[in-house]
């Protein structure tokens, strides 16, 4: 029987430990374009990305402390939300969004750094995108009603659900009944929910119905942040 000295098991818990983080980043869907975004590469040019950043890295900072906590998420959503702007006529559409722009100002790169942070230190967490979740969820309902509840509770059961663009699915009963109930689940059990909307307060709870809205926005008590800026993608062209 082989024998194991100190110096051996510790390199035998690091290689474990590595393949559980491994195994952790896997289930947590990260976007592949963002696979390399970390809280350190963040550019920060203009005030509102330093208020994102500091934003993130506090979050980061207090989580463990907060995460069994009633107000344990974080929101970083728009000053005038989309809603609001398409409601406008064309030419007055115009001059709003280029005045109250939330688009490409980094938010999803700190979720992901943020993720990758807290997946290091132990927890399990899963990032969707809204879009494309309730494209997947809508589908499942009306195809394989037994793996849609499957879904529906991923979503509820995992420790850490981070919610990219909330609020941009077109809404109907339908959609807004599955924000309601993970959200309501998550703030029912404690636990949190990291979202980014290009809605601000008022017209996310057009979008996602009150009920979702009055819980998702009461878990990120004082972690709400109203952020607009110029387009950062736009000024890579």
């Amino acid at each position: 029987m082989k024998s194991w000295d100190g110096a051996g098991l510790a390199a035998v818990c690091a290689c474990l430990e590595r393949k559980r983080i491994e195994k952790r980043f896997q289930s947590a869907m990260i976007p592949e374009e963002f696979a390399h975004a970390t809280l350190e590469n963040y550019q920060v040019k203009y005030p509102f990305q330093r208020t994102l950043w500091e934003a993130a890295t506090q979050y980061v900072r207090e989580f463990e402390q907060i995460k069994r906590n009633t107000e344990n998420s974080l929101g970083f959503v728009a000053v005038y939300g989309e809603e609001r702007m398409n409601e406008l006529p064309p030419e007055q559409r115009v001059i709003m969004k280029r005045k109250h722009n939330s688009f490409g100002l980094g938010k999803t790169h700190l979720q992901v750094a943020i993720a990758k942070e807290l997946i290091q230190r132990g927890n399990t967490v899963l990032m969707v995108s809204d879009v494309a979740l309730m494209e997947e969820v809508m589908g499942l309902k009306q195809s394989d009603y037994p793996l849609f509840h499957e879904r529906i509770q991923s979503l509820i059961q995992v420790p850490v659900l981070i919610w990219d663009d909330i609020g941009k699915a077109n809404p109907t009963p339908s959609r807004q009944s599955v924000y309601y109930r993970v959200i309501n689940e998550r703030w029912r059990t404690q636990r949190p929910i990291l979202f980014s909307s290009n809605e601000d307060i008022e017209t996310l709870a057009v979008r996602i119905g009150d009920g979702a809205a009055s819980r998702l926005l009461g878990m990120a008590k004082g972690r709400i942040y109203r952020v607009e800026g110029p387009d950062c993608r736009l000024s890579m062209i």
